[in-house]
């Protein structure tokens, strides 16, 4: 925990001016490829009809195309995560756009860690605030770490770009970083690209039923751990 919350200190002068350049340079060409591609697929991406007419302009290389925009969008979220996970579905098939989404997320992740290591925890400062680096402080934990990384990764709709975010400046094993995590998504990847491949076909009922499944699955989950968080910091306090 120590090691991520001294980052949250004020820095020296002169290493403030280097990172606010390089986190700059970086955010500039976030801001370039979103503005040739962002505002575009963000439109599209609800429209997984639009999106899959979109992606065939690309012909053999629309694969290739979404598995860019998934790793920009897992780098930066200015693409939400579920809806783009959906219109992989519509236009992939189910284990298509798992197989896509799978390797989007891990390049994305992979980005997301060698910039996390290489600019440190200033890096992590500009997407993470100290609120939520509380909430994930326990991936500083080695004994409970792996358990708590596939939970956490294999509940829907938690922030796991936040958390690669952290992780990356934490002295982990990138091989079993990665091992754990991609397996644990597979679920919540799997039922948006279900969902998305019923309503390609269009099974609208088995789509709404994957899509109410999930989302009741979530708000449990949320639950659940809420109320674990309550009473973790309830103990500490006595």
């Amino acid at each position: 925990m120590q090691a991520l919350k001294k980052y949250f200190k004020k820095p020296p002068k002169e290493t403030v001016i280097i990172y606010s350049i390089s986190i700059g340079v970086l955010l500039t060409v976030f801001f370039i490829l979103y503005m040739m591609y962002g505002k575009s697929l963000t439109g599209f991406v609800s429209d997984t009809e639009s999106f899959k007419q979109w992606l065939d302009t690309y012909k053999g290389l629309s694969g290739a195309i979404f598995v860019f925009v998934r790793a920009f969008q897992t780098v930066i979220k200015i693409i939400p995560a579920e809806p783009l996970e959906i219109a992989a579905g519509y236009a992939f098939g189910t284990w298509g756009g798992l197989a896509l989404c799978s390797l989007g997320s891990f390049i994305g992740s992979l980005v997301i860690m060698v910039l996390s290591k290489w600019l440190g925890g200033k890096f992590i400062s500009a997407f993470i605030n100290e609120e939520q680096l509380e909430n994930i402080s326990v991936i500083n934990n080695k004994k409970h770490r792996r358990l708590f990384l596939f939970i956490f990764y294999l509940v829907p709709s938690t922030p796991k770009d936040i958390m690669t975010y952290a992780a990356g400046s934490l002295n982990m094993n990138m091989t079993e970083f990665f091992a754990i995590t991609t397996i644990a998504r597979i679920p919540s990847i799997l039922t948006s690209t279900i969902c998305g491949a019923q309503l390609e076909q269009n099974n609208i009922v088995t789509a709404v039923a994957v899509f109410t499944a999930t989302a009741v699955v979530s708000v449990l989950c949320a639950i659940i751990c809420k109320r674990q968080k309550q009473r973790q910091q309830k103990r500490l306090s006595h």
